[in-house]
């Protein structure tokens, strides 16, 4: 069997990585950040609100530590987007200071409802709001204070469901957090130069041999999983974030079920379910984490029971039980640990996309690997999916 033939969109973003960092670190670091916020305006900050949906919601939550780590305020949070919306009061954001709290609302396409609403809602109670996009003329582009343009190119042929944009929001934030540590003085003034270096090495070390043997090994462990119709992706900190970008790509891609949890929580509910053997089990784990130990238990718990369990980690399949995949990463450099979730994810992709060709399904139960649609299927009526097209509505 030639994986070839099971080539499809969103293994081809994975590949396209290393040639796409040097032009999306000019597009995020070098295309208007300067003029994004003026210097006066970013020492005004106090406390920052990160917010999104799907694939922004988990971008988020990846790099939300390092904006915390140069940002010198109060705190970052990340909020869903609806909780943001509909249930943050005006008295609970924290307005009282001009221009703070910084509300970033990361959306790529920028027509969300949701992401307007809550652009909207930031500019009405008086906080500072920013779009991270890539659409200049979106909907939210029109609501947000400031606008952010990641200047991601486009893939020739089909680039859903989305990775390229996955990557370009979370160096979008990296940029945030280098331009803020520069002007707050967290950074010195080469701190920016040195995140584009380490960024660029980092996704480059992929290149070559490195991607082709991941790359190898995810479709092995396809032709294992592709009768799976169960999936269970865990991860901490911020590798819950690449386990729910892991699991939204398992559900764009093939439609299966998806649950996500973080190690304590799954050995109190998910390692209950039952036939364990018929669920694929997805583990992201750091080795600088400070509950690695325990993300080590739970992966060779869940192996013990019978589930077919993959690791992605940066650590050596010796941490683990004989018989689990693990999937070796290579380490970020020091002081840049946390560049492991830039890369982690693209595993999961790969072996979403060889699963879901192996099997036949359709991406987003519309398009075939081939590229042709499902003209009659429910899912391609835009009215049913009411993304860009809820109903508007501000709480204070």
């Amino acid at each position: 069997m030639n994986k070839i033939e099971f080539d499809n969109p969103i293994r081809r973003q994975v590949m396209s990585l290393p040639d796409l960092v040097e032009e999306q670190l000019v597009g995020c670091f070098d295309s208007g950040l300067k003029e994004l916020i003026s210097m006066a305006e970013f020492f005004d900050v106090r406390k920052i609100i990160l917010t999104g949906v799907g694939d922004s919601y988990a971008a988020a939550l990846t790099m939300a530590p390092v904006i915390e780590k140069y940002c010198d305020c109060f705190g970052v949070e990340v909020m869903r987007t609806i909780e943001f919306t509909r249930f943050l009061s005006k008295a609970d954001i924290g307005i009282g200071e001009p221009n703070s709290p910084l509300v970033v609302g990361i959306s790529v396409g920028g027509g969300t409802s949701r992401i307007v609403e809550a652009l909207q809602k930031a500019n009405d109670v008086g906080a500072f709001s920013v779009l991270i996009t890539n659409k200049e003329d979106s909907p939210a582009a029109k609501v947000a204070r400031r606008v952010y343009i990641m200047h991601t190119p486009a893939l020739p042929g089909n680039d859903a469901p989305g990775l390229r944009s996955y990557f370009a929001s979370q160096l979008g934030l990296i940029a945030l957090a280098s331009r803020m540590g520069h002007v707050r003085g967290t950074l010195p003034p080469t701190g920016p130069d040195q995140f584009k270096a380490a960024i660029k090495e980092y996704v480059k070390c992929y290149q070559g041999a490195t991607l082709e043997n991941i790359d190898n090994q995810m479709f092995a462990l396809a032709k294992k999983w592709k009768d799976f119709e169960r999936f269970d992706f865990i991860g901490d900190g911020v590798q819950y974030g690449s386990a729910f970008f892991g699991a939204a790509k398992f559900l764009e891609c093939n439609g299966c079920a998806v649950s996500v949890d973080d190690s304590e929580d799954w050995c109190h509910i998910n390692f209950f379910i039952k036939n364990p053997e018929t669920i694929g089990t997805v583990v992201m784990a750091d080795k600088y984490s400070p509950s690695f130990s325990r993300v080590v238990e739970t992966v060779n718990s869940a192996h013990r029971i019978g589930r077919p369990v993959l690791v992605v980690t940066n650590s050596t399949e010796t941490s683990f039980d004989e018989g689990v995949e693990v999937c070796v990463l290579p380490d970020p450099k020091e002081n840049f640990e946390w560049l492991l979730p830039l890369m982690d994810h693209i595993p999961v992709a790969l072996l979403a996309g060889y699963i879901t060709t192996l099997s036949g399904e359709c991406f987003f139960r519309i398009t075939h690997a081939s590229g042709e649609q499902v003209i009659d299927s429910p899912f391609a009526n835009r009215e049913n999916m009411t993304l860009n097209n809820s109903k508007i509505e501000i709480y204070e």
